[in-house]
């Protein structure tokens, strides 16, 4: 391929990275670009984010060697997974999995509120996710709507890993703020310290809400009104909803993370423990991108509301 003339001129034009062919724009950040790219041999679609190395301060590249670093370990259906990083002279190409069903943030936002049915199936997946990313001692710290990509399948997918961390165990204290403001739990607005689980926790708690109403939990128009509404946790749950469902988002939705809900106590919530899902919402890896790799164990995908060790 290296003496094929389209070959050379694909990669000359930005047409082809490595083995894959770029095609369209599909999303753009402040530092990189995500384009559809296929793989020359295995015609596997993927996501490629292209970042300009020139424009990466010393900030963005501490977030993009944590994003690499917490992606390398992540092998998990309802995780979006990186296949491998391919570097140019001026351009970093992370590789990634693509989910080409959109976003949860915009799937409410043109079609409402999901479900309750739809509500507990893609809350258990993004549960099934975050208490793997736990389990291996990784906090994703940007949990929000927006991260939540689906495939063509329905099968959810956790992303962007910009502001996540590996820690050394779970009791281990951070002290950076990260993430969205309306996702953000009250310790964040309080300059302490705080325990990484119970952040993704509450972040599941608003997007738990997000999803059953179609509204957001916590709304100012001034960012001060909207600290002092998620510390004092001022949200009203819709009297309409489920009681189980009432119960769940009040357990999450706690100010002091000691009292918050715990992943595993989700997992045995009334509301979700009749949730089963089929085998056919879990896209099988592409065979020619992950060669070698493993995936972790099965059984919490297909029942995502009980245990691991269930």
């Amino acid at each position: 391929m290296c003496k094929d003339d389209n070959t050379i001129k694909e990669l000359i034009i930005g047409r082809r990275v490595g083995f894959y062919k770029v095609r369209g724009e599909i999303g753009c950040g402040t530092f990189s670009r995500v384009k559809l790219a296929f793989h020359a041999l295995t015609k596997d679609k993927v996501a490629l984010k292209i970042l300009d190395k020139t424009r990466l301060d010393t900030q963005a590249q501490r977030l993009l060697s944590r994003e690499i670093s917490s992606m390398e370990f992540l092998r998990h259906p309802n995780v979006v997974l990186l296949y491998e990083v391919v570097e140019t002279p001026s351009r970093l190409h992370l590789v990634l999995e693509y989910a080409g069903g959109g976003d949860l943030h915009n799937r409410i936002c043109n079609e409402g509120k999901l479900s309750d049915t739809t509500s507990k199936i893609t809350f258990a997946q993004i549960l099934s996710a975050i208490k793997y990313m736990h389990n291996i001692n990784i906090i994703h710290r940007d949990l929000k709507a927006e991260n939540v990509l689906f495939t063509s399948s329905g099968c959810v997918k956790v992303a962007d890993f910009g502001f996540s961390t590996r820690v050394s165990n779970r009791n281990k204290v951070l002290d950076t703020f990260c993430g969205s403001p309306p996702y953000a739990a009250p310790e964040l607005f309080q300059d302490e310290c705080y325990l990484g689980p119970p952040v993704d926790v509450w972040a599941m708690g608003v997007l738990l809400f997000f999803m059953v109403t179609g509204t957001m939990p916590f709304r100012a128009d001034t960012m001060g009104k909207l600290r002092r509404s998620i510390i004092e946790a001022n949200y009203i749950v819709p009297p309409w909803l489920p009681g189980p469902c009432q119960r769940l988002i009040k357990g999450i939705l706690k100010t002091i993370p000691a009292e918050r809900y715990a992943v595993d106590q989700i997992l045995g919530c009334d509301w979700l423990l009749p949730v089963e899902f089929p085998w056919s919402l879990v896209a099988p890896e592409p065979t020619g991108l992950l060669e070698g790799h493993h995936r972790a164990d099965d059984r919490l995908y297909c029942l995502p509301c009980k245990s691991a060790e269930s």
